[in-house]
């Protein structure tokens, strides 16, 4: 038997061993002939790789050449995506400057909803961020920062089981969350350098700044508290007003974990961006205080695994490829050499420092 990722399925394979999804319910038997509808509901469980009998394996299929983010930069899946993305960040801009101008009597919530929803057309959840991944080269603007956030937001709520509705109120509020930083002054936030302790509480203001512009119109309050709390923390140490775990909104919570993760990954003036599972250490180390458990949890596991089978560059400079992610330790998976050989990097003090 081979492990084959779900993406890479194709009618006619036969399952090699039983498939669970999360609550421990039997969703295909050993022997089932792969066909459309079985990958379709694999997809909708977040099932990432099942087992494959050899035989049912095509063998005429040639090893394509380059690295995984090569094939997806190459591909013309990327370009189509890369042009919507970049029309739905200009519609979006426009959307979002008309509201802190005031050139709109109302917030037209759905037409917002309706730029990052989008980019969901044809697009499964981890094919969403193969293409987030190797866009991290756009410099971080705070109409880019948006959109990925609301695509996250989406994704993480989808993980933790939230209803359709939920889903789309998660994708507002990420959407929405920082349109306080669009009135504090362009020289702080594009400033090409770490900001000194007063322009980072000038900064800090943006949470305030952006529940006021919200509250001037009539939305949905889970919007207005979100770009209120975004950066509030379940210990307490958050801000603008150190709330704790059960006096934070809700979607405030999803949205300060896709926040966060988008910022880290995405690149800065000062510094390139920090690899995903460079991230997910960290997250893992700092971050069960300080989000809500079960979404931080949820996120992390589910994260981890959107890079199976990619190739990936370790820290003594080795290479190989992730082929299992154990839900307990997202950040040290399962990695194979070229020459065959396995290492857990849960058994070494070896980190994974890019993907390739």
């Amino acid at each position: 038997m081979k492990t084959v990722q779900v993406r890479d399925l194709v009618p006619g394979m036969v399952i090699g061993a039983d498939v669970y999804d999360s609550s421990g319910n039997l969703l295909f038997r050993t022997g089932t002939t792969v066909n459309e509808a079985a990958i379709t509901t694999l997809n909708q469980y977040y099932i990432y790789n099942v087992f494959v009998e050899d035989a049912s394996i095509p063998i005429e299929t040639p090893r394509e050449e380059g690295t995984r983010s090569q094939k997806i930069k190459a591909s013309k899946e990327f370009r189509e995506f890369k042009e919507k993305f970049e029309d739905v960040v200009g519609t979006f801009q426009n959307q979002l400057n008309d509201i802190v101008s005031r050139n709109a009597n109302s917030i037209d919530t759905q037409a917002i909803l309706d730029e990052p929803l989008s980019l969901f057309k044809n697009q499964t959840t981890q094919s969403v961020f193969d293409m987030l991944h190797n866009l991290r080269t756009y410099d971080d603007t705070t109409y880019v920062h948006c959109i990925n956030v609301s695509l996250i937001s989406g994704i993480l709520a989808r993980w933790a089981g939230y209803s359709k509705e939920d889903i789309d109120n998660a994708m507002l509020a990420g959407v929405l969350h920082d349109i306080g930083k669009l009135v504090i002054p362009g020289t702080i936030i594009k400033k090409p350098a770490r900001l000194t302790k007063e322009e980072y509480e000038i900064v800090k203001n943006h949470t305030i700044e952006g529940y006021k512009i919200l509250d001037s119109y009539d939305v949905n309050e889970n919007m207005k508290y979100a770009a209120l709390m975004h950066h509030e923390r379940c210990d307490g140490k958050g801000y603008p007003f150190q709330l704790k775990a059960i006096q934070i909104n809700r979607f405030a919570k999803i949205v300060s974990i896709a926040d966060v993760y988008d910022a880290m990954t995405s690149a800065r003036c000062y510094r390139g961006p920090i690899c995903p599972f460079e991230v997910i250490d960290i997250m893992m180390d700092e971050g069960l205080e300080r989000y809500d458990t079960k979404l931080i949890l949820t996120f992390l596991e589910h994260m981890g695994n959107t890079y199976l089978n990619n190739r990936v560059r370790l820290s003594d400079g080795s290479e190989g490829e992730i082929i299992f992610v154990d839900s307990k330790y997202p950040s040290k998976p399962l990695i194979k050499y070229d020459s065959g050989e396995l290492l857990s990097l849960k058994d070494t003090d070896l980190k994974i420092t890019e993907i390739l």
